[in-house]
């Protein structure tokens, strides 16, 4: 990639790439309203070709650092990145695609964006790869957005070019996914905040990509589809038969494939109402005859070379400041998973200190698990949650307030205050649920060993 200093530089570059922005917008409309030629079509893939060199050329004329390419996994699957360093901040811009990097370059050199595809899943692309780079986010908050796209944005919708959307066509897509999804508030709010990422940075002074933007700000025609009773205790749980339905697949599937890590992952959880993160990190060091120490988490964090995995020596609650954690009985039914997981282990050789560890001896991730719990629920059973809290607010209510614990003791299981426990995880259900618990009520009655309420 070196610098052909023959061509025009600086301002002429400037006006020249503008000139042709605003023949390929001219170009673009015509071929959405179906009255480009072939002619014409053959012109607008010369011209885009055309800006992003010039484009490139400008870029090059003050960028000195090397662009590197390197791998990563991201749902699994290798993909290829294109990063550089930065020459004022030096901060690392990463992209998929060299000419996406090239394109965020100039956008930060020259302070716009020039970008050949305006449809909506590239505007909220690059709106999220400018919330990380600028606001370092949570990697649950990147998530949440990457997951709440796939779940509420469909490859129609996707595709359309965010500088032509009307505010009304935009209205009647959210009514579609409102009234078809059943979805509650808070995802609704999910979904609403996918579209302001993207209309948002469009809009925004920096980029002047729309004029302005067209997310209404009354939520009203939208709330009255959605499911409010959803935020309430009960409603975050799994229920009882839907908990069963989760087992009886995950023991055919564990039973079935060669080595299912995070299918038996699930499964304890769904015993012991453990925080996800809380899975990877538990040694078999941490079991006893009668008891699991919980005292540790998985957190993660982006660097330059993606997102690494660290082990934090305390829990959530703890807020960094360990407590040695807490316990949690060692049921029968938990044993038994624990016991089935250490067999396929041992068959395979496969040697950790990590309980819930891959074939190669490393721990699994909290992503990993996150994604398989998701695929069984919503691809797989057609559940309406698809979250491990809502493992945890069921084991609170269907089976430890049921067992006769006290709102401390069951604050004390599940690791967090006793006023968290009685304001967002307990709920009172009537007797005919009582029936629901079978097999997880007596296991705790014979195992747990703690006190109980007389």
């Amino acid at each position: 990639m070196n610098k052909d200093l023959t061509k025009p530089a600086g301002d002429d570059l400037s006006i020249e790439i503008q000139q042709l922005r605003m023949q390929i917008a001219a170009l673009k409309k015509s071929k959405d309203e179906g009255t480009l030629t072939e002619a014409g079509s053959t012109y607008l893939d010369e011209m885009t070709k055309k800006q992003f060199k010039l484009i490139e050329q400008k870029v090059l004329l003050v960028h000195d650092n090397a662009i590197q390419t390197g791998t990563l996994k991201k749902r699994g699957k290798e993909k290829t990145y294109y990063q550089t360093r930065l020459k004022n901040d030096n901060s690392v811009p990463r992209s998929y695609s060299y000419e996406g990097l090239i394109e965020k370059l100039y956008a930060y050199y020259f302070g716009g964006d020039i970008l050949n595809d305006y449809s909506f899943k590239s505007l909220f692309e690059l709106a999220l790869d400018e919330k990380v780079r600028t606001e370092a986010p949570k990697e649950k908050t990147i998530r949440d957005y990457e997951s709440s796209y796939k779940a509420f944005i469909t490859d129609e919708f996707g595709s359309k070019d965010i500088r032509y959307m009307t505010k009304a066509e935009l209205m009647e897509y959210m009514q579609v996914i409102t009234q078809t999804m059943h979805l509650t508030k808070k995802r609704f709010y999910k979904f609403k905040g996918v579209l302001n990422l993207a209309f948002r940075y469009a809009a925004s002074d920096d980029h002047g990509i729309i004029q302005r933007n067209i997310i209404p700000e009354d939520n009203t025609p939208f709330i009255r589809n959605c499911n409010v009773g959803n935020d309430r205790p009960e409603e975050k749980a799994f229920q009882p038969h839907e908990i069963e339905r989760i087992r009886t697949y995950l023991w055919k599937r564990v039973n079935t494939l060669k080595y299912d890590v995070n299918g038996y992952a699930i499964l304890f959880s769904s015993h012991t109402g453990v925080r996800q993160g809380e899975i990877p990190s538990l040694r078999w060091e941490d079991i006893t005859d009668k008891m699991i120490h919980i005292h540790s988490q998985q957190n993660d964090h982006i660097t330059e070379n993606g997102k690494e995995y660290y082990y934090n020596p305390t829990t959530k609650n703890e807020k960094g400041d360990s407590k040695n954690g807490r316990y949690i009985p060692l049921t029968k039914d938990v044993k038994y998973i624990l016991s089935e997981l250490k067999k396929k282990q041992e068959a395979l050789g496969i040697h950790s200190e990590w309980v819930f560890c891959k074939e190669d001896g490393t721990w699994t991730t909290t992503v990993a698990y996150y994604e398989s719990l998701y695929k069984i629920c919503i691809e797989k059973l057609g559940l309406g949650l698809s979250n491990n809290h809502a493992f945890r607010i069921a084991l609170n209510s269907y089976v430890l307030i049921p067992m006769g614990l006290n709102p401390a003791e069951r604050a004390r299981i599940l690791g967090h205050s006793v006023k968290t426990n009685l304001e967002n995880y307990t709920f009172s259900r009537d007797k005919e649920y009582l029936n629901e618990i079978g097999d997880i009520w007596d296991a705790f009655n014979e195992n747990a060993g703690i006190s109980r309420v007389s």
